[in-house]
């Protein structure tokens, strides 16, 4: 093969040989999910070797965990960004808290159940990969940040009063969505209700919500 030509000339001029199979890694991710995915047509159609592959990601797991974490990277930036607007068109803490509480009630989904599952299995190669983990810290900690700005802008609008400082509340809040990972493993849909109750009670006394005169 001449690989002045097709996606290997498009690499060694553009994107990282990682960037490249990480690209084409999702479009499979996409059409196939990681159980089908085809680790030979991302090889085919990104034009890459597979001993490239596997000196960057070791093995087609690594791809994977990979194109998981960018898709997860976007989706926690689109949650960011609505709960952001929510906040700046907001009038009404307890109006702001309600949307909360039904995005709440709606972790033990299977849609949401399925993305925590990911995003376990993700933080858990990380382990093993010092790339990944440095990507998904970076994100961690500009999503965080992100958050903690957006939860400031609803206390200067005096929507909520938290008795805890923003950071904690925003890392107290993601641990709980994680940590649901406990109550996914019993597939008890009974307690999945009950521990989105407690969760609500328990953010709405951290979060204080209120209602401007």
């Amino acid at each position: 093969m001449d690989v002045s030509e097709g996606p290997m000339r498009k690499n060694s001029n553009g994107s990282s040989t990682m960037e490249t199979l990480i690209s084409f890694g999702l479009k499979e991710l996409e059409r196939s999910g990681s159980i089908d995915f085809n680790l030979e047509t991302v090889l085919r159609e990104s034009g890459i070797s597979r001993g490239s592959l596997y000196h960057h990601f070791g093995s087609r797991h690594g791809l994977i965990s990979h194109c998981e974490a960018q898709q997860l990277k976007q989706s926690l930036k689109n949650e960011n960004e609505i709960i952001r607007k929510l906040i700046e068109t907001g009038n009404s803490g307890e109006e702001l808290f309600e949307l909360l509480a039904m995005f709440i009630r709606t972790l033990g989904s299977d849609k949401v159940v399925a993305q925590r599952s990911r995003r376990i299995r993700t933080i858990a190669t990380s382990a093993e990969d010092p790339h990944l983990r440095k990507m998904l810290a970076e994100s961690q900690i500009k999503g965080s940040q992100f958050l903690v700005d957006s939860f400031q802008i609803a206390v200067d609008k005096g929507l909520i009063q938290p008795i805890v400082p923003l950071p904690a509340l925003v890392y107290v809040i993601q641990a709980m969505f994680l940590g649901r990972v406990l109550v996914d493993i019993t597939h008890e849909s009974d307690l999945s209700d009950g521990v989105n109750e407690a969760t609500i009670e328990a953010l709405r006394h951290l979060m204080n919500p209120r209602n401007r005169n």
